[in-house]
């Protein structure tokens, strides 16, 4: 257990689980939910992922300070040919190690010998996953900062070696066989590099020009291994779709062109009018990204930043990383705008807008503004597939920042004496209950960055349980202000040591 925390040690605050789907009326599998537990990363935790105990373990690779021990290449590809691909690995002289991922994928795993920048690895898994003709899959660590100060804490991903060589995730050797642990720390000690070495690590490759420039990497895939018999139709829809965005003006000759250049054997030409006459059709012309053989090859986070993949625009969209969600009142999300962590409320995600604002204050980002029908389906539904979730920080969370603050101005502070000085901006307690007007309490929020509007900032009051009492109007002087009721909250008095204070004498 010792050596297997060694080499996979990442986030010590937090860990991940995935809660497997339960399955539908039909007999289906639903899709589980990948979430993070705020709590330490014990030795038990590690022992029972080993044993296979209870569920298996999720880490963070990034830690508090920016940087890991480990990265990886999640290829997410079914039936995956991992000899060839180890072949390819080996060929390029690359000091990595392929696992075999639950899914029939593979992680290909970069360890090295001590903590490197987190930015360093994610570059050099990245030129890596392009080398080897994967790009666009996802990249641990997921990111290259995590803003631990405002409760954020990265992405997981799930160990190998759960229940041993029992489970479905190991690593498997250069003549195809899967290792055991034993076995896998033999290949950790021949691969693992230093900082130094992972630095010196060359990845050069002569750049492949594009069939389709600009256009889903999915077509430029198919271009150079085939479009296959069975769904030429498809396939060139989803070319003429590509051509009427980039070349509007010649778009039906070019897809002639293509039936004749990539189809084998290609279409009649009825079958070819009759498609132009499709992708004509006003709301037709959308890549159909779910079906053969567009969905065995899609790369739809590297699609998103192509000017002309789905959700096209004038500009190119950044890398749109793993959003992550936290579960506060209200929540908070947390994404990746290409290498820059941003924090988003939940109306600045909904609205491509707000989206775009965000991106210029936080990352000094300009992105392009998509249409609100095109971000929900390219950008935002795409996103939340992946979602992941995690439990806010207490001290982080909204109700419980509310509850310390109004503490602070109904106890700690200049209270009324008589009702009537409620117009002082004060609040005044009588017979265990405290009345203030909102207005009054809100502008004391704001001198302490409070960042929430009015209105759901007296919704959240009315949350808190045992405190709120009701919202009334009461006479005074004359007038009939409304005025917020509660449970008179009790003052918390400053705690002090009652160690004797020592000198300290350098």
């Amino acid at each position: 257990m010792d050596k297997f925390k060694q080499i996979f040690s990442g986030l010590t605050i937090a860990y991940g689980q995935y809660q497997p789907g339960d399955r539908g009326e039909n007999g289906t599998k639903q899709k589980g939910k990948a979430f993070i537990v705020r709590k330490t990363v014990t030795d038990e935790l590690w022992t029972n992922h080993l044993e296979g105990k209870g569920a298996a373990l999720g880490i963070i690779p990034i830690t508090e300070n920016n940087d890991c021990r480990w990265g990886c290449i999640d290829i997410d590809e079914y039936d995956l040919d991992h000899l060839s691909l180890i072949k390819s690995i080996r060929d390029l002289k690359l000091p990595v190690i392929v696992c075999r991922s639950k899914s029939g994928g593979a992680h290909v795993f970069l360890f090295t010998k001590e903590n490197i920048p987190a930015s360093l690895m994610q570059s050099k898994l990245k030129q890596m996953s392009i080398i080897l003709g994967y790009e666009g899959s996802e990249i641990f660590p997921k990111q290259t900062e995590i803003l631990v100060e405002r409760g954020d804490t990265g992405n997981f991903l799930n160990l190998p070696y759960h229940n041993q060589m029992k489970g479905l995730r190991y690593a498997i050797n250069d003549t195809g066989s899967g290792c055991t642990l034993e076995e896998f720390y033999q290949l950790y000690d021949v691969y693992s590099r230093t900082k130094e070495e992972v630095e010196e690590i060359k990845i050069e490759k002569e750049k492949i020009e594009e069939a389709f420039t600009g256009g889903p990497p999915c077509l430029n895939k198919l271009a150079s291994i085939g479009f296959g018999e069975g769904s030429r139709n498809n396939a060139l829809f989803n070319i003429a779709v590509y051509y009427k965005q980039s070349n509007p003006d010649t778009w039906e000759d070019e897809i002639v062109k293509a039936n004749m250049e990539y189809m084998e054997p290609p279409l009649s030409n009825n079958e070819v009018q009759q498609l132009i006459k499709s992708v004509n059709r006003k709301g037709y012309d959308k890549y159909r990204c779910k079906d053969a053989p567009i969905n065995s090859v899609c790369q739809s986070g590297l699609c998103r930043t192509k000017r002309f993949g789905v959700g096209f625009g004038e500009e190119e969209m950044p890398v749109l990383g793993s959003l992550t969600k936290y579960t506060s009142t209200p929540p908070q999300w947390f994404l990746d705008v290409d290498k820059k962590r941003i924090e988003l409320k939940s109306e600045q995600l909904y609205n491509p807008g707000m989206f775009a604002l965000a991106c210029l204050d936080q990352a000094n980002k300009i992105v392009p503004v998509p249409k609100p029908k095109d971000w929900k389906q390219h950008f935002l539904k795409p996103m939340m597939v992946e979602l992941q979730e995690v439990e806010p920080l207490e001290s982080l969370d909204p109700i419980n920042e509310l509850t310390g603050l109004l503490q602070d101005w109904t106890t700690n502070r200049q209270s009324a004496r008589t009702l009537d000085d409620i117009f002082n901006k004060l609040p005044f307690t009588e017979e265990g209950f405290t009345y203030f007007r909102m207005e009054d309490f809100y502008s004391f929020l704001k001198k302490n960055n409070w960042d929430m509007d009015k209105i759901k900032t007296g919704n959240l009051i009315k949350r808190l349980e045992d405190i709120f009492v009701e919202e009334i109007r009461m006479t005074i002087k004359k007038q009939t202000p409304r005025l917020i009721k509660i449970n008179t909250m009790k003052k918390v008095e400053p705690s002090t040591s009652k160690e004797p204070y020592h000198q300290e004498h350098f």
